[in-house]
């Protein structure tokens, strides 16, 4: 178990992510979450202002010193059971207290009541009906809400805005937080945790007309730079390409593709409001191309999904298997797929019932139960 410290200010230093602005009194790490244990306070002085103890919620080191003696097996066996399976992330985005591996939905306690709003990556889209009628089945009373942005397009980054701004209850994401979302959460008073459900794959598709056997990542990267412009550069028919993508400033998927050359994506590029307007506008046009997901494009059939290879190879990898029944959870899983990306549920902490839906919704979709919807809607568990 970590040990928490304070630094010369008398801030708390966090044991699992070592951040070192978490104010005196504080319960939880305000950057990823993670309950503070206990924090020393080094030389200080034993004038009243600077007492030899240092309160952690309220409860002085002596009095936390007894609680972890009697209650540390528990706490310890908590921590435990939600770290378990291996291929769980062991980050502190993953352990907490109240985020538990459950085998079954109806085993997930503290579900609220009531109607809550949710939102954010589109990737999600595939999961959304079959889990949640599922929910509801159990829950009857845990209403949940899928609520649009007022002004922009649906996607990961404003879902995480409209959840800073209170509109949502929890976000759904297909990226890791950044910085600058703990930050702007901790000036707001409340805190954020990502937990991972599942992995994602990058889809490339294009119009049945384009017959290539796939491409090259780095193709990939060059096609949305306008560096190619004709599948002839890549071995296809002599047609110029039309690359359809999200806007990276609601989606993720540029952003994740081309990182720090973002800013030499081809102004020729079109942006693509959901996955079934992608599906249409590719469909329809001769040379066209669109980036996806695994799980949202799985069993269309008015397109051709592409294999990718790692680099520069040509050693491709199809992200479907059974004729396209069936996503590659094998190469995805142990990353010979090279486009992945992990599914995240991020939680408002701020002790409210926001909250307390955030982390029964992620208990439900790590759940054994859970985890097989997650499956049938084409992305792969992140529990065996």
């Amino acid at each position: 178990m970590n040990t928490d410290e304070s630094n010369n200010k008398g801030n708390i230093i966090c044991g699992r992510c070592a951040y070192d602005a978490n104010p005196r009194g504080a319960t939880h790490c305000q950057k990823c979450g993670t309950p503070l244990v206990i924090a020393s306070v080094p030389n200080s002085d034993p004038s009243p202002a600077s007492d030899s103890t240092l309160l952690v919620g309220g409860i002085s080191v002596v009095a936390t010193v007894l609680f972890f003696a009697i209650g540390g097996y528990f706490f310890w066996q908590q921590v435990r059971v939600a770290s378990t399976p291996s291929n769980l992330n062991n980050s502190a985005d993953n352990i907490s207290s109240d985020i538990r591996l459950y085998n079954s939905m109806k085993e997930v306690p503290k579900v609220p009541e009531g109607t809550f709003n949710y939102g954010g990556a589109v990737v999600f889209a595939p999961l959304r009906n079959s889990l949640h009628k599922a929910i509801n089945q159990v829950y009857p009373k845990f209403g949940l809400r899928f609520t649009e942005p007022k002004y922009n397009n649906p996607g990961q980054n404003t879902g995480i805005t409209m959840l800073l701004d209170g509109e949502l209850s929890f976000a759904q994401s297909s990226k890791p937080l950044e910085d600058t979302h703990y930050s702007k959460a901790k000036e707001r008073g409340f805190s954020l945790q990502q937990v991972a459900i599942g992995i994602d794959g990058f889809l490339l598709f294009t119009h049945p007309d384009v017959s290539i056997p796939g491409l090259a990542v780095e193709q990939v990267k060059d096609i949305f730079k306008g560096k190619i412009t004709n599948w002839n550069q890549v071995g296809g028919p002599d047609l110029a390409i039309t690359a359809f993508a999200f806007n990276p400033k609601f989606g993720s998927s540029l952003n994740i593709l081309l990182g720090p050359e973002l800013d030499q994506l081809s102004p020729k590029v079109q942006f693509m409001r959901d996955y079934t307007d992608g599906v249409r506008k590719v469909s329809s046009i001769r040379g066209a191309l669109g980036i996806g997901s695994t799980g949202a494009i799985l069993g269309q059939k008015s397109i051709r999904p592409l294999a990718i290879a790692h680099g520069n190879s040509k050693s491709y990898v199809p992200p479907f298997t059974d004729d396209g029944k069936q996503v590659n959870a094998t190469a995805l899983r142990d990353g010979t797929y090279p486009l992945t990306r992990r599914l995240f549920i991020v939680i408002r902490r701020d002790g409210t019932i926001d909250e307390a839906a955030g982390v029964a919704y992620t208990n439900l979709l790590l759940s054994q139960e859970g985890q097989q919807y997650i499956e049938k809607a084409g992305f792969v568990p992140i529990r065996n």
